[in-house]
């Protein structure tokens, strides 16, 4: 009796075991480097692998620059050397004259502007109510200093990679898709919440040249994200070697075609 329940004991671990390394092989395979993994990754991995596999005809990118402020002339100059135009998250009650008045002209030429919040405060502890307003105030704002709001991307980027219940539900009613704070390859362009690779002055690019191929293979979408406001996180060499390393591999930086 005692080894007939230690070995129904024994298949149920066993069972459990095949089942967490199923699960642990489907987020490997799609998460970009292991070290830079987190809860959001995971979580966002085991999402997509139930999403299957990418429905876009290629494979597309984005570069967003996060948290626009004087950096963002330095990201213009790697849009102009690379012929990559740029997605600016905007903090729309943070930015000075100069930076919002330089972003609209380049909404005109070409670059895209996403919602990152009014003040870049925390929505973790929000309530829906408050989350909603604050993207309608972000709205507001923006087009008060000369934005067209009518051609903002569609997606939104909670500040501080903030992921929620309320924050999810909030950012889908109001039509956005959600950029969040999980490092990973997306299988397309359609998938509610999406993952970005950080392009960083530590980035390997031999790693990342690893990771577009196989990305492209697929005709996944990888969203790569700087920080040019930021100079300690930020590298305009590693930023144009990867967007060019990119645009070589054969990625469409269309993503609204």
């Amino acid at each position: 009796m005692d080894r007939e329940i230690t070995m129904k004991r024994v298949k149920k671990s066993l069972f459990i075991f095949i089942i967490i390394l199923i699960i642990i092989i489907g987020v490997w395979w799609r998460a970009p480097l292991i070290n830079e993994w987190s809860k959001q990754t995971i979580y966002i991995s085991l999402l997509d692998i139930w999403y299957g596999s990418s429905t876009d005809h290629k494979a597309y990118a984005l570069w967003i620059d996060d948290d626009s402020s004087e950096g963002v002339f330095s990201a213009k100059i790697i849009a102009d050397e690379t012929g990559i135009q740029p997605a600016f998250a905007v903090i729309a009650g943070k930015m000075t004259p100069t930076v919002a008045d330089s972003l609209v002209l380049w909404q005109k030429k070409g670059a895209r502007i996403i919602i990152h919040g009014l003040r870049h405060e925390r929505w973790k502890d929000w309530d829906k109510a408050r989350i909603e307003d604050d993207i309608r105030q972000s709205i507001t704002r923006l087009g008060k200093q000369g934005f067209d709001t009518t051609r903002l991307l569609k997606f939104i980027i909670p500040p501080h990679g903030c992921n929620t219940k309320a924050i999810r539900e909030v950012i889908k009613q109001q039509g956005f898709q959600m950029i969040s704070g999980a490092s990973l390859v997306n299988p397309d362009r359609h998938v509610f919440q999406l993952g970005r690779i950080a392009i960083t002055p530590q980035t390997d690019t031999l790693a990342m040249r690893k990771l577009l191929q196989k990305a492209y293979d697929r005709k996944a979408f990888v969203i790569f994200s700087t920080h040019s406001s930021i100079p300690c996180a930020f590298s305009s060499e590693k930023t144009c070697q990867i967007l060019r390393m990119a645009k070589e591999i054969g990625f469409n930086f269309e993503i609204c075609e």
